[in-house]
């Protein structure tokens, strides 16, 4: 789920994509790729048309021409899928962050798990036994957290505070996100008219906000701290809104006015999860808590399991699963994710749970925790996946193992191995933790 390398390496350098504007042409689309991109055959190549739909005939643009496929974007709707939906946002056509907004929300989960379980079949050469129904949140107002890039130009009398253009690392303002929680956007629509009473807003260069279950951060990076009169304007923008103000010089994070307490807790054990700006959290909460219950009834935690818990950061997974098992081991790359995990357990009594700090794509062989039996795991890698690590389980004796995916390519991959050891994929479902965009995350469980 951690959530966003290259994969492939070349001998020579990649040849640039030819970049042209020719006169719209008709199409009709055959399916939609794991971009959100409508499919097409054209010229003998296939051909990827942004905003396009399977069964709609449209006209287009070729924008970019390859030796294989070309791209495209969809210029006009001639024959429109009854699945196509009006989008919720005016800024949807130009802002760079959600892609399917123009195709039912129903539809985008359908399309989603389709999408995964054809990479399964197609680069892994396996599928799972059972599909259980996708987990999945309102649409609207579910992200906690975001960054915002603040530009140096005015417009309106106003400095520019949003998110890239499509394609682009241009700025487009947005006054209002129908995906951001309520707290978020209160930040958003006012902080550029405070920004612009002052002269020495172009020291700020991006803003970062967290949201955890009462109370949120507003992070800005600097590149010095501001005037007096602006930190004192910033600091009660951020707690009439229920923030605390934080900078970011780009080597610490400064509280300004007092820590904020960031917690979010899981409903079914009241397992509290204390965070900090800067640390990874899942965005949309209704969706995470889903997956961890779902993560719960399918490893079914007992006194007697000793379960292992890799990729684990501030211990989503862990906590919960150390509410029910015997024993838990956290393993993380990030030290202060280590660290706050540390905290959370000791703040939740559980004495149950050990946290380590490892590079899980190094040998792990001559660590001391690597060396205790485990015979359940939960792996929740970032997009390169786990493939190394996952090679080096097989000297234990695992007979569950949980894979939480954020990268269906790399899952299709890992478990083709987990496969190969002899496991079987015996549960899957999708959980849609991004609404009205092309990203998806899985869960599968492998069993032996």
């Amino acid at each position: 789920m951690k959530k966003h390398n290259s994969l492939f390496s070349r001998t020579t350098a990649p040849r640039k994509a030819k970049q042209t504007a020719l006169l719209p042409e008709e199409i009709s689309i055959t399916g939609l790729s794991h971009e959100a991109r409508g499919v097409a055959k054209h010229n003998g190549k296939t051909l990827f048309i942004a905003g396009a739909l399977p069964g709609e005939r449209v006209k287009f643009e070729i924008k970019k021409q390859h030796r294989r496929f070309d791209e495209a974007d969809c210029t006009d709707v001639i024959e429109a899928s009854p699945d196509r939906a009006e989008p919720i946002c005016e800024h949807y056509a130009d802002c760079g962050g959600c892609d399917l907004q123009h195709l039912k929300h129903e539809k985008q989960i359908e399309s989603k798990q389709r999408q995964v379980l054809d990479q399964l079949a197609r680069l892994g050469k396996f599928q799972p036994t059972e599909i259980l129904p996708p987990l999945t949140s309102k649409d609207r107002n579910y992200r906690r957290s975001c960054r915002l890039g603040i530009n140096q130009l005015i417009r309106d009398g106003r400095p520019i505070v949003g998110f890239r253009r499509k394609s682009s690392h241009k700025l487009l303002q947005i006054d209002n996100c129908p995906v951001l929680a309520e707290p978020l956007n209160n930040i958003l629509r006012a902080l550029p008219s405070v920004l612009a009473t002052e002269n020495n807003f172009k020291e700020i260069t991006h803003a970062e906000l967290s949201y955890g279950d009462t109370e949120g951060a507003m992070t800005l990076r600097v590149k010095k701290t501001p005037a007096p009169q602006l930190t004192a304007k910033l600091q009660q923008l951020a707690e009439t809104n229920g923030f605390r103000l934080y900078f970011d010089n780009g080597q610490q994070i400064t509280a300004y006015a007092g820590e904020a307490k960031l917690t979010y807790q899981h409903a079914k054990t009241g397992s509290t999860l204390g965070f900090q700006p800067g640390d990874f959290i899942q965005v949309n909460a209704a969706v995470n808590d889903a997956i961890v219950d779902r993560a719960l009834d399918w490893l079914d935690p007992k006194h007697a399991d000793r379960i292992l818990d890799l990729f684990s950061g501030i211990g989503n997974f862990t906590l919960p699963i150390a509410t029910l098992a015997g024993s838990v081991v956290g393993v993380e790359g990030v030290d202060e994710m280590v660290h706050r995990a540390g905290e959370n357990a000791r703040t939740a009594n559980l004495n149950n749970c050990e946290f380590y700090r490892a590079d899980l794509s190094q040998d792990l062989r001559a660590l001391p925790w690597y060396k205790q039996g485990f015979n359940k795991a939960l792996l929740d890698p970032p997009r390169t996946g786990a493939l190394e690590v996952i090679k080096q389980l097989k000297q234990h004796n695992i007979q569950s193992l949980l894979y939480v995916s954020c990268n269906p390519a790399a899952l299709a991959r890992d478990g083709a191995e987990l496969v190969k050891q002899g496991y079987s994929a015996s549960k899957f479902c999708v959980a849609d933790m991004f609404p009205h965009t092309s990203h998806v995350e899985s869960l599968i469980l492998f069993q032996k």
